[in-house]
């Protein structure tokens, strides 16, 4: 298969969508938005993006995937441009949907087609390697938006580099031959729920940093760093680090239909961003970020793994997947800006996205049990 076009095209179209993110709220900041306003900004592009990745994922079942691909990768770019111009909160509000539209229709577009051509025999080495890809892009794109260039420098080398996804994006091809998976279960529908969930509870603790950190860290910096330079570091190690843990995955399967090794990861990640608020030195910091990194990392090879073991309809179930995806990471930040302003406490979003991913993990076999019965 042409894995290697799909992995370009997913790390160049991260790398543009994730120095966007970087600085949206560093840009948000200049005009002294509160922590609720911060989160309303990543409210407004997800709500765009959880809606329609449930209509495009089937969408991209049933159209060329290549067109849609492309056609994202050029909003993307716009999205970016317009970031350069905006002048006002007013306007950041009016900028992030694009970015939410471009996202919800590039995603399940271009994981419904990598599990498509792969096929149930090569699907864990094919979605591995382009986790591996698209989370290089995310990493490589928080470091960019963390260093010392200018937003517009920044952001035109974002609009740039989606441009090479038009020549990337792989045209459309016949899928693989439909094929029983190797490991017939009669509980995946039970597992797809239940990688939804840890998804959702993980991208929730991604979703508040990326969304609450800086701000944060303007509050109380880190000796030796300027807050957006640290902050840029910090998720770069997150998602470095869920990188590395893309690699060790797609090396087998024998970490796939085990729950008790998901709840375990799953508490671990959550306990970790509990501890960030009690933490005061750099290292600390990058130590906590490289174990929420590796829970980010299993727990969305998980989701997007039970989302397209199956012969069939692959669009419809990483439209699924993303769309969970889109829920954590404009939810959690929302109730922990909201909790930030009422209690005037910066450290309690990260308690509260944390506490719930542990105390979430008993509510999670109950419907494991119930879904696997049915």
């Amino acid at each position: 298969m042409r894995l290697w076009r799909y992995c370009l095209a997913g790390l160049l179209f991260n790398w543009t969508g994730f120095i966007f993110w970087t600085w949206i709220p560093a840009r948000a900041l200049e005009f002294n938005a509160s922590s609720t306003q911060l989160a309303l900004l990543q409210t407004a592009s997800s709500v765009i993006y959880v809606l329609n990745s449930l209509f495009s994922g089937g969408l991209s079942d049933r159209v060329s995937r290549a067109l849609l691909g492309r056609i994202s990768a050029l909003v993307a770019a716009g999205a970016c441009v317009l970031l350069t111009r905006a002048g006002s909160l007013g306007a950041l509000f009016l900028t992030v949907p694009l970015m939410g539209m471009a996202c919800s229709v590039y995603w399940p577009s271009i994981q419904g087609a990598v599990g498509a051509e792969a096929g149930p025999a090569r699907l864990e080495k094919a979605l591995g390697w382009f986790s591996v890809s698209w989370s290089i892009g995310k990493t490589m794109g928080f470091v960019l938006g963390g260093s010392g260039i200018s937003a517009d420098t920044a952001l035109w080398m974002a609009a740039a580099s989606a441009l090479p996804v038009l020549v990337f994006y792989p045209e459309d091809r016949a899928p693989a031959r439909a094929e029983a998976p190797r490991h017939a279960r009669t509980d995946l529908g039970a597992y797809r729920t239940l990688g939804y969930a840890v998804n959702f509870l993980a991208f929730s603790v991604g979703g508040v940093f990326i969304n609450q950190f800086l701000k944060y860290l303007e509050a109380r910096p880190v000796p030796g760093w300027t807050p957006r330079a640290f902050f840029g570091l910090f998720l770069g190690a997150i998602y470095g680090t869920q990188t590395v843990s893309f690699v060790v995955l797609q090396r087998s399967s024998g970490w796939t239909y085990r729950r008790g090794l998901l709840y375990g990861v799953q508490i671990v990640c959550g306990a970790a961003a509990l501890a960030v608020p009690l933490l005061t030195r750099d290292w600390q910091y990058f130590a906590a970020a490289a174990v929420i990194g590796a829970g980010l990392g299993f727990a969305n090879q998980s989701s997007i793994y039970y989302s397209l073991h199956g012969p069939s309809d692959h669009g419809k179930y990483a439209g699924f997947h993303e769309a969970i995806v889109g829920l954590g990471t404009f939810l959690a930040p929302l109730a922990g800006g909201a909790l930030a302003d009422r209690t005037h406490d910066l450290r309690s979003p990260y308690w509260l996205a944390g506490g719930v991913m542990i105390a979430a993990a008993a509510v999670e076999e109950a419907v494991y049990r119930r879904r696997s019965r049915s």
